[in-house]
């Protein structure tokens, strides 16, 4: 009687009262607030739009029906929720994420629409003094629609003096690996020339005419 009498009186606060939803990702249960997800992401927040039922039916409600999230790993989902709650908390310029986590977070921000956060992975992979591997970078380009890292990481690597290797070339796939190659016999060939441009400009300030010196007698310095 009595617990009937409360529950009829009973609401739920505005601002104190937190919604949470329970994710199962391999074979772990995550029960956190929804407020973020819905705030950040939009595809969340479309999908908690969707109409609710009952509790025990509607998924992501209790751990008996969590959203069962197919294709991402528990360490991927781990990282995204560390930098989202870092975000909420406002710590995010403290976080103490690591190159792989960054990438997880850019994976799954990218996947569910998390523009902020997808933002601010980019700019935390992107740090020149914790640069990552021009062909990494170029993969991640491509694979996440990074657009600005695409053309700075193929100018380093057809600028480098080192070849291409053969992990790099399934990095960023063989074809662009092949065309790279292409782009640095080119620029090796204008180096070259340069070269040679400079040595025959050096011979001619250096090998005057009263010496009968002629410029075809240098051709020597040309291997």
């Amino acid at each position: 009687m009595a617990e009937s009498t409360v529950s009829n009186r009973w609401s739920r606060h505005l601002e104190f009262y937190t919604h949470t939803v329970t994710f199962f990702v391999e074979n772990h249960l995550f029960r956190i607030p929804r407020e973020p997800l819905e705030t950040e992401s939009t595809v969340f927040k479309d999908m908690f739009l969707l109409p609710q039922g009952d509790s025990d039916v509607v998924e992501g409600q209790s751990d008996k029906n969590p959203v069962i999230l197919q294709g991402v790993s528990k360490t991927e989902f781990e990282s995204l929720l560390r930098a989202l709650m870092d975000r909420q908390h406002g710590i995010q310029k403290k976080s103490k994420l690591d190159h792989n986590q960054w990438i997880s977070v850019l994976k799954l921000s990218t996947m569910w629409e998390f523009n902020n956060l997808r933002n601010v992975a980019i700019q935390h992979l992107d740090v020149p003094s914790w640069p990552l591997r021009p062909a990494d970078k170029f993969a991640l380009a491509s694979k996440y629609e990074v657009k600005k890292w695409l053309l700075p990481a193929l100018i380093a690597l057809a600028r480098r003096s080192e070849l291409i290797s053969v992990e790099e070339g399934r990095c960023i796939g063989f074809e662009n690996a092949l065309r790279l190659a292409a782009v640095r016999e080119k620029l090796a060939a204008i180096r070259e020339e340069v070269r040679a441009t400079k040595v025959m400009d050096w011979v001619q300030r250096n090998y005057t005419d009263h010496r009968h010196r002629s410029i075809s007698h240098c051709r020597w310095l040309f291997p």
